[in-house]
């Protein structure tokens, strides 16, 4: 069950919401002579952009996503494996539609940069693979396609957080779609939006998001970001299985380091919902990734997003009476995200 959780909170739809705006005001022109001007040019600070969110309610706009988790594990304790390690593959292709519903405003009725938001699976199927028969295989697959048609809503603040998902049935703990939705979407959603200054070129920032529902408190993980460069979108583009939008289009590219930071050593690594089952974790969760972001400067939509991550686990489950359950697992996962040009 464990490979299951991880699969689907790997595999997730994870999407980016933000838009580029520039900030910095040209200098009035002086009578300079054209060699000083072509100095002072040469030596003029760089544009900041911020990434500031300027959608309107009723937006829609459409991304196409195709993901491939690959998980490894093996299970040991009370209830023993009987059939040792386990892999499973899983391919993910959906498409989702995303519709603004809401905007918030501050307390002087000016918009702060939250987003109320209603995703729908217009399209989504899946294909599991264990190498031999699995119910929990095909219990995936249909676990999956049973999301098309369906909608969920969330909230996205200024920051790129994550929080309220709404629409899911089955509750919101551990290995809940829900779950996995937020997870994934946490990820790469942090970081993208920068200082609240703005970035220039070169320029690199690191944010922190929290993975709450993890069966290891105090695990985070921690995003360093590089706005690299300008090309046109189209390269973006080119690199996607199926026509794109923003093709013609100038993108900001962004860089993403991504690393899992465990808690604390000599801290209690039990999270507040374990400790109310009567349940003791303890144990180690790390994993590193990288992400490639394009982002249109005309838009500030998010073009095209490509992340690969790996991650290992080794902990326990101790229930109050003393049976213990041992994971150990890694989990690879490799996804690509592509806006699609509007529907006619």
């Amino acid at each position: 069950m464990f490979a299951v959780i991880l699969t689907m909170a790997a595999a997730s739809a994870a999407l980016s919401l933000g838009s580029l705006r520039i900030t910095q005001t040209s200098p009035a022109p002086s009578a300079k002579q054209p060699i000083q001007e072509s100095v002072e040019k040469a030596a003029k600070p760089q544009q900041r952009i911020s990434l500031t969110p300027q959608y309107s309610p009723g937006q829609v706009v459409r991304y196409q996503m195709q993901a491939t988790t690959i998980t490894d594990s093996h299970h040991g304790g009370a209830v023993r494996d009987p059939q040792g390690p386990t892999s499973l593959t899983l391919v993910w292709n959906a498409i989702t539609r995303l519709e603004v519903l809401a905007m918030g405003k501050n307390a002087q009725g000016q918009p702060d940069g939250t987003l109320r938001l209603r995703s729908t699976y217009e399209k989504s199927d899946a294909s599991a693979n264990s190498g031999s028969y699995d119910p929990e295989a095909e219990s995936i697959e249909a676990k999956y396609r049973a999301m098309e048609g369906k909608s969920f809503e969330f909230t996205v603040d200024a920051a790129g957080h994550i929080s309220n998902i709404e629409g899911f049935e089955g509750g919101d703990g551990p290995g809940s779609p829900a779950d996995a939705i937020r997870a994934s979407l946490g990820q790469l959603s942090t970081g993208k939006n920068g200082p609240s200054d703005g970035i220039i070129i070169g320029q690199t920032w690191t944010t922190d998001e929290p993975v709450p529902t993890a069966p290891l408190a105090g695990l985070t993980w921690r995003s360093r970001s590089t706005y690299e460069r300008n090309e046109p979108c189209q390269l973006a583009a080119a690199k996607a299985s199926s026509p794109v939008a923003g093709q013609g289009e100038i993108c900001a590219v962004i860089l993403t380091k991504l690393s899992l930071i465990g808690s604390r050593p000599g801290h209690d690594a039990t999270p507040e919902n374990f400790k109310k089952m009567g349940l003791t974790t303890a144990g180690t969760w790390t994993g590193e990734g990288d992400s490639l972001s394009y982002v249109s400067l005309s838009s500030g939509r998010l073009v095209t997003v490509t992340q690969s991550s790996n991650e290992q686990m080794d902990f326990t489950v101790t229930q109050e009476g003393g049976d213990r359950m041992t994971y150990k697992g890694t989990v690879q996962s490799r996804s690509h995200l592509a806006l699609l040009p509007p529907t006619p």
